[in-house]
């Protein structure tokens, strides 16, 4: 988490007194002249030897930690109501209205109002909020439902400053180092371990531990359905001996289980577990839906295998007990990779149907940036560059892939090594690589690197200036992006300015023109409508069987030369191959090859029959409409093809589809998908 200073200070303000320099420095695990620097703004006096720590009260602490005054921390009614509920989850002592009041710094009447809507959404989860004089306010109901509140409160609340200085504030309240004591356990266990996890789901869990301390053991805690396969994960290992090192009983199964459930939801990267072998056939079957929804092959599809695997297991145990992973990406994902997404959302099914719940948008957008990373990779790469680069991003796997599918796109020149959260980079030979991209400001020790810092998801005015800067610095062949002045002074010997007009007038027309351009460059893929125009429909009874009806379909294709004869051959061969794949919904089959086998244009044909043809001659296969794709590369027809899937996902239009007789009607419909 971003902090204004040292957490690990607070154990040095638990008991303030008097100690010797070097014990400080020690305790906070830095050196005496760091420590001197670190600990000034806490000390009475600090000379060379000694230092005497000032008192200081939870809200002092939680204003140095953040840099920020309770005053400028103005939290969001949602942000109210998540503390609120930490507050009466995270103490065995009476919370009246006057505690909230105090601790938000509301009116009472804004704390009723709270109190009323968090009763509500706890209503829906058959939960209360009660409330007696005596114990003043409780939670009741499920404590794995409770718990969980607690855990996606918290990840809401990690997202904004003023949320995590009201959850440094409220864990100081219970014990001012008590953050620290759990984050270091988190960290010394699992640096005995085989496993990784996201650096800042790591804060988000160290805070979530320190507020539910108060409740284990003192609370009944069911067994979640999931808890014989939790038992035998890696991850039950290192729950275990955080809770026992927190000073809680081994045997406590129901409490070690749940909060191996919490590191099950954030683990990353290499899971070896053979007892998760389901959900390795899970991310198989999504690829190849995946595949299939889009009409591309992935080449390296062993690699693509492990990444979706690696990124579905914690999703599974989010998904599967209702946990919240932020994705603050989420609408610009939604915009920027919309066909992607909506495939990306049709292809986990598999993982839907396993769950038996849906699959939060949040999540779908992690997926999506996975695959639109593989497609871009697949329009062919150059492994031998000269230029290396390494990705850090402090997120995890999911903000990385992000930021590496961005940055492949506009860097096909570089060779990406790989990708790590900041606290590994040391882990990284530094002759490996000659470019940093990062999320976050770095200090280098070798000044012959270059550090880039940029957001995971660019606008195309970033990306711009990103190449330019790039460029600048590395040379990089196949790189020329002129600026507004290389223009401007490319164009003055040939033109005679206006009265009134200068130069600078003229650079600041022709900047702002291009910033513009790029800011309102929109998806120039063609849309559904824009392929199947009424010269690529045909409604035909001519065609006897499915050879001849793929063979008919594609022929408005083959007469403007978009196709070669050879692709009609593919059609058929793959299918005759690989099966009854191009059968894609309830009467209507998608035939398609790769573009290597004949294809000279983005386009599709389609026909309709009056009566259906039995695809390989299989009655469980009857097909109606046929809708010949060639596609040039991975992604030209993917806006139409998510036109399509989204046209055929209404079943009305599905109907009306079938049941068209004339291609006016066709061409409504089908118009419908751009919409």
């Amino acid at each position: 988490m971003n902090s204004a200073v040292n957490y690990k200070i607070s154990y040095l303000l638990k008991t303030p007194r008097e100690i010797s320099l070097e014990k400080a420095a020690e305790i906070i695990e830095v050196n005496t002249s760091e420590a001197i620097k670190q600990l000034t703004p806490f000390a009475e006096y600090v000379d060379d030897t000694r230092i005497r720590i000032k008192k200081f009260r939870a809200i002092d602490w939680a204003e140095k930690f953040l840099d920020i005054t309770r005053f400028e921390a103005v939290y969001t009614e949602q942000e109210r109501r998540d503390l609120l509920y930490l507050m009466v989850y995270s103490t065995a002592t009476s919370v009246s209205v006057f505690h909230f009041q105090d601790f938000l710094q509301v009116s009472k009447g804004t704390v009723l109002s709270d109190i009323k809507k968090i009763r509500n959404e706890l209503e829906v989860e058959d939960c209360q909020l009660s409330y007696t004089r005596k114990t003043g306010f409780r939670l009741l109901g499920s404590e794995a439902i409770l718990r969980r509140e607690a855990k996606n409160r918290t990840a809401r609340l990690m997202q904004s400053l003023a949320g995590r200085f009201g959850l440094t504030y409220l864990t100081a309240t219970l014990s001012i180092d008590y953050y620290a004591k759990v984050r270091d356990l988190l960290d010394k266990t699992i640096s005995l371990s085989d496993l990784r996890f996201a650096p800042n789901r790591m804060d988000e869990l160290a805070y979530y531990l320190s507020l539910t301390t108060i409740r284990i053991g003192k609370t009944s805690m069911e067994l979640v359905k999931d808890a014989e396969l939790l038992a035998s994960l890696a991850v039950t290992d290192i729950s275990r001996q955080v809770l026992t090192g927190l000073g809680y009983s081994e045997h406590q199964n129901s409490e070690i289980i749940f909060f191996s459930l919490c590191l099950a939801s954030i683990v990353e990267g290499d899971v070896q577990e053979p007892a998760l072998d389901f959900l390795l056939e899970c991310s198989s079957e999504v690829i190849h839906r995946m595949e299939f929804l889009m009409a591309v092959e992935f080449a390296s599809f062993r690699e693509l295998l492990m990444n979706v695997f690696y990124h579905l297991v914690p999703a599974y145990f989010r998904i599967s007990y209702s946990f919240y992973l932020p994705n603050v990406m989420i609408d610009q994902i939604k915009h920027q990779y919309a066909s992607i997404y909506e495939m990306t959302r049709k292809a986990l099914l598999p993982l839907e149907r396993r769950i038996g719940k849906s699959i939060p948008e949040e999540e779908i957008g992690f997926f999506t940036i996975l695959f639109g990373g593989e497609i871009r990779k697949a329009d062919a790469e150059e492994r031998n560059r000269k230029i290396r680069a390494v990705i850090v991003c402090p997120s995890g796997i999911s903000s990385s892939l992000i930021l590496k599918s961005e940055l492949q796109q506009l860097f096909p020149m570089i060779f990406f090594t790989e990708t790590n959260s900041a606290d590994r980079l040391h882990e990284v030979d530094e002759t490996s690589y000659d470019i940093i991209f990062s999320t976050v400001p770095l200090t280098l020790t070798d000044k012959k690197k270059s550090l880039y810092v940029l957001h995971p998801i660019m606008t195309d005015l970033e990306k711009n200036q990103l190449i330019n800067q790039v460029q600048r610095d590395w040379l990089i062949p196949g790189f020329s992006m002129p600026s507004a002045q290389e223009l401007l002074s490319a164009l003055l010997p040939y033109i005679e300015l206006k009265e009134g007009v200068d130069e600078e007038k003229l650079y600041q027309v022709l900047n702002r023109k291009m910033n513009k351009l790029l800011e309102k460059k929109e998806d120039q893929r063609p849309m559904l409508s824009e392929l199947l125009t009424e010269e690529m429909i045909q409604l035909s009874d001519q065609p006897k069987n499915w050879q001849e009806a793929i063979t008919f379909a594609a022929q408005p294709l083959l007469s403007e030369n978009k196709i070669e004869e050879s692709y009609i051959k593919a059609m058929i061969e793959r299918v005759e191959q690989y099966g009854a794949f191009i059968h894609i919904g309830d009467h209507i089959a998608l035939p398609h090859a790769r573009p290597e086998d004949g294809v000279n244009e983005v386009g599709m044909s389609l026909l309709k029959l009056q009566q259906p043809v039995d695809l390989l001659d299989n009655p469980a296969h009857p097909i109606s409409l046929f809708i010949c794709l060639a596609a040039i590369d991975n992604e030209a027809h993917l806006r139409a093809l998510a036109n399509l899937t989204k046209l055929l996902s209404n079943k009305q239009n599905l109907q009306d589809l079938l049941h068209a007789s004339t291609k006016e009607e066709i061409l409504a419909i089908i118009r419908k998908g751009d919409e």
